[in-house]
């Protein structure tokens, strides 16, 4: 299932003093089976997530976290202790309306914020993935002497590091200060009293590889799923087979191959037949084409602005030859909405 995951999001304000908002994407169908939450790692964006929302938004709701810091979320300059970190991820769940149990997912060091919150609210998580997690993170040489750097020498190499690091200097020096450098999760992992999938990719070596192989022994019970011919950044390397990894540990399922997976899993019973009984048409859609698409539940003026934070100098309107920006379009929209309260027209009331 191809989503454009932009149009699904949003902002979530997670602080007022200093102001933090969180960028979220929320995908869901009209009736989700299951809720996950996928939180990404140091450094990392919740775009990494792409092909494991795409495979699982079809039946459920699909939810991805740029952490404080990170990718398109606001970018303190204070406040990346894990205690904080975790209060930002308890705050958007509120905001978001997520209840009852849900499938939570982290990659990297989003392994030990899962882990924290796992711990923390056990009554919350139906099952608890990690990927690419390890129980302490020691950078190596190279980019513990990189994150020792002035500021405005990082700066000046940032867009070289653009691609695979989506946080601004100042942040991922305090990230690692007060959060990475200190986590140590193997007393952790022992506590942990919920279902644990362990994923990791066979080739991984940004971290020691025993720091890795470690994790899924000293979890009570964890399946593990040791993924070939991939790295750290498996979820993007080996999509398919993490997809698959995800799905025989939510269903219950053994290995299965990949023709099988092909093939399509049979004699699976959802709200999609029910669908069918009603809208014989849904007979010829292919496999993997979603029957309902949920419309994203946002209000324009915040799709609006957070466009103008994005993009403020692109496009919003071409016409007849002539084009006007995001900027340009907000700044005509709220002029036009003062006119209409000059002329006494209240908020939300309907103009013809």
């Amino acid at each position: 299932m191809d989503i454009d995951l932009d149009l699904y999001r949003h902002e979530v304000r997670v602080s007022t003093n200093p102001l933090v908002r969180l960028s979220a994407i929320d995908v869901s169908p009209d009736h989700p089976q299951r809720t996950f939450v996928f939180l990404h790692g140091f450094g990392g964006q919740a775009e990494q997530w792409q092909y494991q929302m795409q495979e699982f938004a079809v039946e459920n709701r699909v939810i991805a976290l740029d952490l404080r810091g990170h990718g398109l979320s606001d970018k303190p300059g204070r406040g990346y202790e894990m205690s904080q970190i975790i209060e930002d991820l308890e705050t958007a769940l509120t905001l978001l309306k997520v209840k009852g149990k849900f499938v939570l997912v982290g990659h990297s060091f989003g392994g030990a914020i899962v882990t924290e919150y796992a711990l923390k609210h056990p009554e919350r998580v139906e099952r608890l993935i990690l990927i690419a997690a390890a129980g302490e993170f020691r950078l190596n040489p190279f980019f513990r002497f990189g994150l020792n750097l002035p500021g405005w020498l990082l700066r000046l190499i940032g867009p070289f590091t653009r691609s695979w690091l989506h946080a601004p200097p100042h942040a991922l020096k305090q990230f690692f200060a007060q959060n990475l450098s200190r986590w140590r999760g193997w007393d952790k992992f022992a506590s942990l009293t919920v279902p644990v999938l362990v994923i990791r990719g066979h080739r991984d070596r940004v971290f020691e590889r025993p720091l890795f192989e470690k994790v899924t022994e000293s979890i009570p019970g964890a399946e593990e799923a040791d993924i070939g011919v991939s790295g750290h950044m498996v979820m993007l390397e080996r999509r398919e087979a993490v997809n698959r990894a995800l799905e025989r540990f939510l269903t219950g399922e053994g290995q299965r191959s990949w023709r099988e997976s092909v093939r399509g899993p049979q004699n699976k019973k959802s709200g999609r037949d029910a669908l069918r009984k009603g809208r014989p048409w849904l007979e010829h859609y292919e496999l993997g084409v979603p029957y309902t698409v949920g419309v994203p539940n946002i209000p324009l003026h915040h799709l609006l602005r957070s466009a103008v934070r994005r993009f403020p100098l692109h496009p919003a309107i071409l016409f007849e030859g002539r084009r006007m920006t995001y900027r340009r379009l907000n700044h005509e929209a709220n002029r036009f909405e003062n006119a209409l309260l000059a002329l006494g027209e209240g908020k939300g009331a309907r103009v013809a």
